[in-house]
């Protein structure tokens, strides 16, 4: 059973560092109101490995997106300084790209 155990944090931790990864291009704002496609590939690289793809995955502690009832300002805040197995994105992604990616969450309510 500590094997097992071992095994998933281990699992846990790559998936954490893997979202860890370096600032990739600007992301930019559809005209159209919609998201980017390039903000759907963000939220891929550096959210749904804990939230998934839905907003429903939840590894890890991670809450559930689709019930989440925090502010625009709140949630970019989140994004900018982390929480708890969430790291931090200030300095690792603009401050576009985060806003974009607290935009993009709304789609999941």
């Amino acid at each position: 059973m500590k094997l097992k155990s071992f095994i998933f944090f281990a699992f846990a931790m790559a998936l954490v560092l893997a979202a860890c990864q370096p600032e990739g291009p600007k992301t930019p704002k559809s005209n159209n109101g919609k998201a980017a496609p390039e903000i759907s590939a963000l939220y891929d690289q550096k959210c749904a490995i804990c939230h998934g793809r839905d907003g429903k995955l939840m590894v890890g502690g991670a809450p559930d997106l689709t019930q989440s009832k925090l502010s625009l300002e709140e949630r970019i805040a989140l994004i900018t300084s982390g929480k708890n197995t969430m790291p931090p994105q200030k300095g690792i992604l603009s401050e576009e790209q985060i806003e974009a990616l607290a935009r993009y969450v709304d789609k999941f309510k």
